[in-house]
Protein backbone atom coordinates (compact mmCIF):
# COMPACT_ATOMS: atom_id res chain seq x y z
CA UNK A 1 0.00 0.00 0.00
CA UNK A 2 2.89 2.35 0.71
CA UNK A 3 4.32 1.94 -2.81
CA UNK A 4 0.99 2.85 -4.41
CA UNK A 5 0.73 6.00 -2.32
CA UNK A 6 4.30 6.95 -3.21
CA UNK A 7 3.60 6.42 -6.94
CA UNK A 8 0.41 8.48 -6.69
CA UNK A 9 2.26 11.36 -5.02
CA UNK A 10 4.97 11.37 -7.75
CA UNK A 11 2.33 11.46 -10.52
CA UNK A 12 0.46 14.22 -8.73
CA UNK A 13 3.65 16.28 -8.34
CA UNK A 14 4.54 15.91 -12.03
CA UNK A 15 0.99 16.95 -13.01
CA UNK A 16 1.16 20.04 -10.78
CA UNK A 17 4.57 20.96 -12.26
CA UNK A 18 3.23 20.57 -15.81
CA UNK A 19 0.23 22.76 -15.00
CA UNK A 20 2.55 25.37 -13.48
CA UNK A 21 4.67 25.37 -16.67
CA UNK A 22 1.55 25.90 -18.79
CA UNK A 23 0.38 28.73 -16.55
CA UNK A 24 3.71 30.52 -17.05
CA UNK A 25 3.27 30.62 -20.83
CA UNK A 26 1.57 33.67 -22.31
CA UNK A 27 -2.11 33.16 -23.09
CA UNK A 28 -3.52 33.35 -26.58
CA UNK A 29 -4.94 36.77 -25.76
CA UNK A 30 -1.51 38.02 -24.69
CA UNK A 31 -0.06 36.77 -27.98
CA UNK A 32 -2.76 38.59 -29.90
CA UNK A 33 -1.75 41.89 -28.28
CA UNK A 34 1.71 41.58 -29.83
CA UNK A 35 0.36 41.41 -33.41
CA UNK A 36 0.84 44.59 -35.44
CA UNK A 37 -2.24 46.35 -36.69
CA UNK A 38 -2.61 46.33 -40.45
CA UNK A 39 -3.27 49.77 -41.91
CA UNK A 40 -4.64 48.74 -45.30
CA UNK A 41 -7.41 46.19 -45.66
CA UNK A 42 -7.93 44.60 -49.05
CA UNK A 43 -11.48 44.51 -50.35
CA UNK A 44 -13.01 41.09 -50.68
CA UNK A 45 -14.35 40.28 -54.10
CA UNK A 46 -17.37 38.05 -54.39
CA UNK A 47 -17.12 35.32 -56.98
CA UNK A 48 -20.48 34.37 -58.41
CA UNK A 49 -21.18 30.65 -58.60
CA UNK A 50 -22.13 29.25 -61.95
CA UNK A 51 -25.41 27.33 -62.12
CA UNK A 52 -23.49 24.07 -62.47
CA UNK A 53 -21.33 24.85 -59.40
CA UNK A 54 -24.38 25.85 -57.37
CA UNK A 55 -26.23 22.66 -58.30
CA UNK A 56 -23.18 20.58 -57.40
CA UNK A 57 -22.92 22.35 -54.03
CA UNK A 58 -26.64 21.91 -53.31
CA UNK A 59 -26.50 18.22 -54.25
CA UNK A 60 -23.56 17.66 -51.89
CA UNK A 61 -25.17 19.67 -49.04
CA UNK A 62 -28.34 17.62 -49.36
CA UNK A 63 -26.70 14.20 -49.56
CA UNK A 64 -27.83 13.45 -53.13
CA UNK A 65 -26.15 11.10 -55.59
CA UNK A 66 -26.56 10.40 -59.31
CA UNK A 67 -29.08 7.66 -58.53
CA UNK A 68 -31.40 10.27 -57.00
CA UNK A 69 -31.71 12.20 -60.26
CA UNK A 70 -33.75 11.41 -63.34
CA UNK A 71 -32.67 13.22 -66.50
CA UNK A 72 -35.76 13.62 -68.62
CA UNK A 73 -35.32 13.38 -72.41
CA UNK A 74 -37.22 16.68 -72.68
CA UNK A 75 -34.15 18.44 -71.26
CA UNK A 76 -34.71 18.87 -67.53
CA UNK A 77 -33.76 17.01 -64.36
CA UNK A 78 -36.04 15.61 -61.66
CA UNK A 79 -35.24 14.48 -58.16
CA UNK A 80 -36.65 11.02 -57.52
CA UNK A 81 -38.78 10.26 -54.47
CA UNK A 82 -35.82 8.68 -52.67
CA UNK A 83 -33.85 11.90 -53.22
CA UNK A 84 -36.63 14.01 -51.71
CA UNK A 85 -36.64 11.75 -48.66
CA UNK A 86 -32.83 12.06 -48.37
CA UNK A 87 -33.09 15.85 -48.39
CA UNK A 88 -35.77 15.78 -45.67
CA UNK A 89 -33.58 13.54 -43.50
CA UNK A 90 -30.30 15.39 -44.18
CA UNK A 91 -31.73 18.87 -43.54
CA UNK A 92 -34.20 17.78 -40.81
CA UNK A 93 -37.07 19.44 -42.67
CA UNK A 94 -40.48 19.46 -41.01
CA UNK A 95 -43.45 19.22 -43.42
CA UNK A 96 -47.14 19.84 -42.59
CA UNK A 97 -50.27 19.50 -44.73
CA UNK A 98 -53.64 21.23 -44.66
CA UNK A 99 -56.50 20.17 -46.95
CA UNK A 100 -57.82 23.08 -48.99
CA UNK A 101 -60.23 21.26 -51.24
CA UNK A 102 -61.18 17.63 -51.61
CA UNK A 103 -63.92 16.84 -54.11
CA UNK A 104 -65.10 13.53 -55.38
CA UNK A 105 -67.94 13.28 -57.84
CA UNK A 106 -69.63 10.29 -59.42
CA UNK A 107 -71.31 10.80 -62.79
CA UNK A 108 -74.75 9.17 -62.42
CA UNK A 109 -74.88 8.09 -66.06
CA UNK A 110 -71.37 6.77 -66.62
CA UNK A 111 -70.59 5.94 -62.97
CA UNK A 112 -67.19 7.57 -63.58
CA UNK A 113 -65.53 8.93 -60.44
CA UNK A 114 -63.68 12.24 -60.73
CA UNK A 115 -61.59 13.74 -57.96
CA UNK A 116 -59.86 17.01 -57.32
CA UNK A 117 -57.58 17.55 -54.32
CA UNK A 118 -55.60 20.60 -53.19
CA UNK A 119 -53.38 20.66 -50.10
CA UNK A 120 -51.48 23.56 -48.54
CA UNK A 121 -47.99 22.34 -47.67
CA UNK A 122 -45.64 24.15 -45.29
CA UNK A 123 -42.04 23.20 -44.66
CA UNK A 124 -39.61 24.47 -42.01
CA UNK A 125 -35.87 24.04 -41.81
CA UNK A 126 -33.32 25.26 -39.26
CA UNK A 127 -30.58 27.31 -40.93
CA UNK A 128 -28.44 28.08 -37.90
CA UNK A 129 -28.32 27.83 -34.13
CA UNK A 130 -30.26 30.97 -33.21
CA UNK A 131 -33.94 30.98 -32.41
CA UNK A 132 -34.70 33.03 -35.54
CA UNK A 133 -32.52 30.92 -37.86
CA UNK A 134 -35.46 29.13 -39.44
CA UNK A 135 -36.52 29.10 -43.09
CA UNK A 136 -40.20 28.52 -43.91
CA UNK A 137 -41.87 27.76 -47.23
CA UNK A 138 -45.52 27.38 -48.18
CA UNK A 139 -46.75 25.86 -51.42
CA UNK A 140 -49.53 23.64 -52.72
CA UNK A 141 -49.95 20.11 -53.94
CA UNK A 142 -52.80 19.24 -56.24
CA UNK A 143 -54.09 16.22 -58.09
CA UNK A 144 -57.07 15.66 -60.36
CA UNK A 145 -58.16 13.26 -63.03
CA UNK A 146 -56.76 15.72 -65.56
CA UNK A 147 -53.19 15.45 -64.28
CA UNK A 148 -53.03 11.85 -63.05
CA UNK A 149 -52.33 8.74 -65.09
CA UNK A 150 -52.55 5.01 -64.45
CA UNK A 151 -52.78 3.85 -60.87
CA UNK A 152 -52.31 7.38 -59.56
CA UNK A 153 -55.94 8.14 -60.46
CA UNK A 154 -57.02 5.85 -57.63
CA UNK A 155 -55.04 7.84 -55.03
CA UNK A 156 -55.46 11.60 -55.66
CA UNK A 157 -54.87 12.58 -52.02
CA UNK A 158 -51.60 10.66 -51.86
CA UNK A 159 -50.48 12.15 -55.17
CA UNK A 160 -51.32 15.69 -54.00
CA UNK A 161 -49.35 15.06 -50.82
CA UNK A 162 -46.30 13.75 -52.71
CA UNK A 163 -46.37 16.65 -55.19
CA UNK A 164 -46.71 19.26 -52.46
CA UNK A 165 -43.93 17.72 -50.40
CA UNK A 166 -41.60 17.62 -53.41
CA UNK A 167 -42.24 21.29 -54.18
CA UNK A 168 -41.85 22.43 -50.58
CA UNK A 169 -38.65 20.46 -49.98
CA UNK A 170 -37.01 21.52 -53.25
CA UNK A 171 -37.99 25.16 -52.62
CA UNK A 172 -36.72 25.28 -49.04
CA UNK A 173 -33.31 23.81 -49.94
CA UNK A 174 -32.84 26.02 -53.04
CA UNK A 175 -33.06 23.42 -55.82
CA UNK A 176 -36.45 24.54 -57.15
CA UNK A 177 -35.04 27.99 -57.92
CA UNK A 178 -32.43 26.28 -60.10
CA UNK A 179 -35.06 24.57 -62.24
CA UNK A 180 -34.98 21.18 -60.56
CA UNK A 181 -38.41 19.56 -60.19
CA UNK A 182 -39.64 16.60 -58.22
CA UNK A 183 -40.41 13.33 -59.97
CA UNK A 184 -43.84 13.39 -58.31
CA UNK A 185 -44.74 16.64 -60.07
CA UNK A 186 -44.55 15.13 -63.52
CA UNK A 187 -47.81 14.07 -65.18
CA UNK A 188 -46.09 11.28 -67.04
Amino acid sequence: MGKMKEQFMKERESTVNAMHDIAQQPSINQNNLKVKKVEKVEEATMVKETRKEKLRRLFIENGLSEEDVYKDPRGFACIKREGIDKIVATQNIQVAYEPIKMEREIDPETKKVTAWVALRVTASMRTGTGEHDIRNVMTFGEASDDNLVGGGKKFPVAMAEKRGMSRAVLKICGLYAEGIKGEDEMDN
